[in-house]
């Protein structure tokens, strides 16, 4: 075999060792044994798997150790798992939220949604925070039936929103975290009502008691506390909104603020990334005695904060997990001072990182602190005092809290072993399909390294970069939400006839029929393809919020709200990594770089008509990542499905006719395949029309792109942010990947499983840049799909069927004129005077 040029760089780099994930060519495969995931990583969880309901974030264990509850967050399934012990195993069944006058319940209760909180008063007395309601719900597991409810929304309190629960069963009291206002709520529940609370740090997360519960520990997963802009109208928001962000993160103006727009402050303030001490000795007067920062602080060595996302406590100790940092946080309980940092390592791969430790729990018998590390799909096991990670338990995929009980261990694992195949069912939606699970095992004598080869943190030597030096410019499109089986499947319902493009670029050149979105929505799809791996908060988040049951409110009263993004799916400061995301990265290793339309989907965007030429009105002072915000097109419309792609297309294609020298690397943001409603008077008749405009609209720009003098060094990647909207019958996160170059293989289908960290290694390495996290450096890439025998022949342009969409017809709702002409700059300025 003819071996290809190697990037110089990394040639020497990948002689030594390179990473990928185990599953070579094999599909996913979503099952109990033998799981394959999307991407490639595999599972192989000890113990036994019962399913529960998705989203699971909230798991708490009778006293008797008899029954076993999970709060199950996620579109039309809000639900209690409860497991009830039979003998050597566990009986499953569920109570089903229900909103006010379902028809399937004939009772007045109106329950939508449960969110984290769990705890046991006796052994069938359970409490559940209900999340956007603001409530707490008092459950008779033995029935389901309510007991009452309890309100946090009194005192002058409002739209409260109730999350982690902690419960001091000797006093009666309970513990409740409010992340709307900021506060922890205590409540008698012998009264069934708050009769004290105290506002704590920013985005309070977690909450544990100390064993004499006189202490309260919170972690605030937040950076900052956000404000409306002065005069912003939620009523009329193309007249008091921003166009774009304020500013960047970090920044000067960030800081103290620039023109109307009030300034962030400071990152770094305690009440940011932190653990709040507050003294409950008397829980009528609560009050915090001291804020402790944990792990790295926003600086030279981190692009994001820590993200307590776990905490637990002993006598003497508390511990917290620092989600982006990879590490435990041990504070002495007397000294309240962080007395020692625990990193998480995987031998080979220390300077990134994904491990994503989250829940945590301390196991007396063994001495041991136990962790859920949600990106590895592992429980690491610690001897806190010698400072050492023993080992690694495998279970299920993102396990997010873990208990126990004896020597017996119990996981909540959020996304179960995946969804499968979703072709043929009634209901498709990923979000709807996703099944959490609990693994049940008793605690190992020994670790062996299951884990590792799992997640292919064991690297093959001697592999060779296959990828050409020559390639020196690199485009990658993002569209929205089709699966692979929609566009190129036997029977698509979104076949040639509607795709000509997308089927003549991967006849040209090169696709994949076993690539894979690691993502169920757009909300975390978006984060994985800029590199900010989904954390605690963004993967809660967005489960609550696509059942309706997270919503932002644009109030100064509750805080917390102003950052509930809802379905929109940029990455917000909160979330981003220690190492950043993908613009940080290209930054920092001097790669030159132009955005167009992604990042400034944030919380409360307006998206609605005549909101060109972004696409987008701000009402409050979110910013966007510093480097993307200097790097980003004004003139290009982020998400918003009344704004045409062929405007789009025509705003790209005019502003780089204008840019002598092409950035190395180009992002372009090309949604409306996602579909909506038929427009008929806008030139939109069906949905499919959505999705050829979509088609005739990436055929422009990469017809533009074969012609520029660059083409003879450039790779163009085009994919979707996820496979939500369609079905497949392979798996529902398989979706759509196709790579033009020309260096890429003439009608090439690669079956190598990979998802967006292998695309984003193919992309790094093609850019002569490091990884970036845990998941593109142990990724499997797209090496396969390239050649060292060239062909520079461009892209020929498909006319679309004019019965499904013609382009000259599209139009914005608001505007009189179709949108604009193809390629016409003087269009484009006569519709910027309009």
């Amino acid at each position: 075999m003819t071996r290809l040029l190697l990037i110089p760089a990394l040639a020497a780099l990948l002689a030594a060792e390179d990473y990928r994930t185990p599953a070579g060519t094999r599909p996913a495969h979503a099952k109990l044994e033998n799981t394959v995931l999307p991407g490639g990583r595999l599972l192989t969880p000890i113990g036994q798997q019962y399913f529960t309901g998705p989203g699971v974030f909230g798991l708490a264990l009778s006293p008797n150790g008899n029954t076993l509850v999970t709060a199950d967050g996620g579109p039309n399934r809000y639900s209690l798992t409860i497991l009830r012990r039979d003998r050597d195993t566990w009986r499953t069944s569920r109570i089903q939220a229900h909103a006010k006058n379902d028809p399937d319940d004939d009772s007045d209760d109106d329950w939508r949604s449960v969110f984290m909180g769990l705890a046991f008063a006796d052994d069938n007395t359970l409490y559940a925070s209900e999340g956007n309601s603001g409530r707490v719900r008092v459950v008779d597991v033995r029935d389901g039936k309510k007991r009452h409810t309890i309100n946090l929304n009194t005192d002058g309190f409002h739209d409260s929103y109730s999350g982690d629960f902690a419960l001091d069963r000797t006093r009666g009291l309970a513990y409740v975290v409010d992340q709307a206002n900021f506060r922890l709520v205590v409540v008698d529940i012998a009264r069934q009502k708050p009769v004290a609370s105290i506002r704590v740090g920013r985005l309070p997360f977690a909450v544990a008691l100390s064993p004499d519960a006189k202490r309260a520990y919170v972690t605030n997963i937040g950076i900052f506390e956000y404000k409306i802009i002065p005069g912003a109208d939620a009523n009329n928001p193309l007249k008091t909104g921003l166009l774009f962000p304020a500013f960047g993160f970090p920044s000067k103006e960030a800081e103290t603020g620039r023109a109307n727009v009030p300034g962030l402050g400071k990152p770094n303030v305690v009440e940011s990334n932190s653990v709040a001490v507050v003294d409950v000795s008397d829980a009528t007067r609560p009050k915090v005695i001291k804020f402790i920062p944990t792990g790295t602080p926003i600086g030279k060595r981190s692009d994001g904060g820590s993200s307590p996302s776990g905490v637990t406590a002993t006598a003497d100790r508390i511990f917290v997990s620092n989600a982006h940092n990879d590490s435990i946080s041990i504070i002495g309980a007397h000294s309240l001072n962080v007395e020692r940092e625990i990193p998480i390592r995987i031998p080979g791969l220390e300077t990134v990182r994904g491990v994503m430790p989250i829940g945590l729990v301390w196991d007396e018998p063994s001495s041991r602190l136990l962790v859920a590390e949600a990106g590895i799909n592992a429980i690491g096991v610690i001897d806190v005092n010698r400072g050492e990670l023993l080992g690694h338990i495998p279970v299920g995929w993102f396990p997010t809290r873990v208990t126990t009980r004896g020597e017996i261990v119990y996981v909540a694992n959020a996304k179960g072993v995946g969804t499968g195949p979703n072709k043929g069912l009634a209901r498709s939606f990923q979000a709807e399909l996703r099944r959490g699970t609990v693994s049940v095992f008793p605690m190992p004598k020994s670790f062996d390294n299951r884990f590792s080869a799992n997640n292919g943190f064991e690297p093959e030597n001697g592999e060779e970069a296959k990828l050409p030096a020559q390639i020196k410019y690199v485009v990658l499109i993002v569209k929205e939400n089709r699966t692979f089986d929609e566009v190129f499947g036997a029977d698509a319902r979104y076949g040639q006839q509607v795709t000509p493009n997308h089927h003549a670029i991967a006849k040209r050149w090169s696709t994949s029929d076993n690539f894979y979105a690691d993502s169920e929505v757009s909300v975390d799809g978006h984060h994985w393809l800029v590199g900010s791996y989904p954390d605690a908060w963004t993967e809660s988040s967005l489960m609550a919020a696509y059942g309706g049951q997270k919503d932002f409110r644009l109030t100064p009263e509750a805080p917390g709200r102003l950052l509930f993004a809802e379905s929109n799916s940029s990455v917000h400061p909160e979330e981003q990594p220690e190492a950043g995301s993908l613009w940080h990265h290209l930054e920092r290793n001097h790669i030159t770089f132009r955005n167009f339309g992604e990042g400034y989907e944030l919380a409360g965007v307006y998206e609605g008509e005549g909101a060109k030429p972004t696409g987008a009105r701000f009402l409050t002072n979110i910013p966007m990542p510093d480097p993307l915000y200097r790097n980003t097109s004004r003139n290009y419309a982020q998400f918003n499905m009344n704004i045409p792609d062929q405007y789009r297309a025509t705003q790209l294609i005019t502003e780089l006719k204008s840019t002598p020298n092409l950035p190395r690397f180009i992002y372009i943001h090309l949604p409306n395949d996602h579909t909506a409603k038929p427009r008929p008077a806008d030139g939109y008749p069906t949905d499919a029309a959505y999705v050829a405009d979509n088609d005739y609209a990436l055929g422009r720009i990469m017809r533009f792109l074969s012609q520029r003098p660059e083409w003879k060094q450039m790779a163009v990647f085009v994919t979707e942010d996820d496979s939500q909207g369609g079905v497949d019958p392979v798996d529902s996160h398989r979706t759509v990947l196709m790579i033009a170059s020309p260096y890429a293989k003439q009608g090439y289908i690669s079956h190598e499983n990979s998802s967006f960290p292998g695309l984003l290694k193919t992309i790094f390495h093609l850019l002569r840049m490091p990884p970036l996290n845990l998941y593109d450096a142990t990724a499997t890439d797209l090496s396969d799909c390239f050649t060292n025998k060239p062909d520079f022949g461009g892209f020929v342009l498909q006319p679309a069927d004019k019965q499904i969409f013609d382009p000259t017809k599209a139009r914005e709702p608001t505007h009189p004129k179709p949108s604009v002409k193809m390629d016409d700059p003087r269009a484009l300025r006569e519709q910027h005077r309009q």
